[in-house]
């Protein structure tokens, strides 16, 4: 989605995106923050949104940047967050360039790339990369391609207790889906990428970085499913997070 579709979203962005960091049930992310954290440190929350991850940064880093391709959510974050001296709000469109002043010691990206696009994924890719520093980490969180098949074979089986004869049971779990061999999966009618574990790691792999870390963010079933049931069993629907580190060379 562009700049304006991303505003508009601004005022429900609570009700319409999944909020990743409330719903880290295990810590992964704070754990990962608190291993990489200082007060000496500097950290960017890029594609920030309305500034949900902030809280985890600014009593952890001396300086924070919180960037966004929405003046709408960027403002919404700053009046959450007025109380707060060390960050500095950017608008930029990681398109198009990181925005940051210079590289910094932690990054961290939840749900932003996200196009469809690969010419657009790839630059995003390449400027993410580009703002962590020599020896400095990326923390980044997709969604998983895995995890949507998944969700499409819980969805079968519902449909099969339900008494749906097998062929009438696939048929109705089917959601719209293109291009999926390139992980391009159709949520709410926006095509939205989604990503293997391994795809990540090629891709940050191709932009000089090491994988240090690759972890399963589980969510409620409530955001994959429409209605499901109380009792819906684990394991859950899932995000990829991985940590990576950015090499001297």
């Amino acid at each position: 989605m562009d700049e304006r579709a991303w505003d508009a979203y601004a005022k429900a962005f609570d009700e319409a995106i999944l909020n990743v960091p409330a719903n880290d049930r295990a810590g992964r992310i704070r754990a990962c923050i608190d291993r990489l954290a200082g007060v000496d440190r500097s950290v960017a929350d890029i594609g920030c949104g309305v500034g949900r991850a902030l809280d985890l940064l600014t009593p952890r880093f001396g300086t924070v940047y919180a960037t966004d391709l929405s003046r709408e959510c960027l403002a919404i974050a700053h009046r959450a967050h007025a109380l707060a001296t060390n960050i500095r709000y950017i608008h930029a469109d990681l398109a198009q360039g990181h925005g940051l002043p210079g590289p910094v010691d932690l990054v961290l990206c939840i749900n932003t790339l996200l196009q469809a696009s690969l010419a657009h994924r790839e630059a995003m890719w390449r400027h993410l990369c580009s703002a962590v520093r020599p020896e400095g980490h990326l923390l980044v969180v997709v969604p998983s391609l895995e995890s949507a098949l998944y969700v499409s074979h819980r969805l079968v089986r519902l449909n099969r207790r339900s008494g749906l004869p097998p062929k009438a049971a696939q048929r109705k779990a089917r959601r719209e889906m293109s291009d999926l061999d390139l992980g391009i999966v159709q949520v709410d009618g926006v095509p939205t990428k989604h990503h293997l574990k391994e795809e990540l790691h090629d891709v940050l792999q191709a932009q000089g970085m090491v994988v240090v870390e690759t972890r399963k963010l589980e969510y409620p079933w409530g955001f994959a499913l429409e209605d499901p049931p109380l009792n819906m069993a684990a394991p859950m629907p899932w995000n990829w997070m991985v940590l990576a580190r950015r090499t001297t060379t």
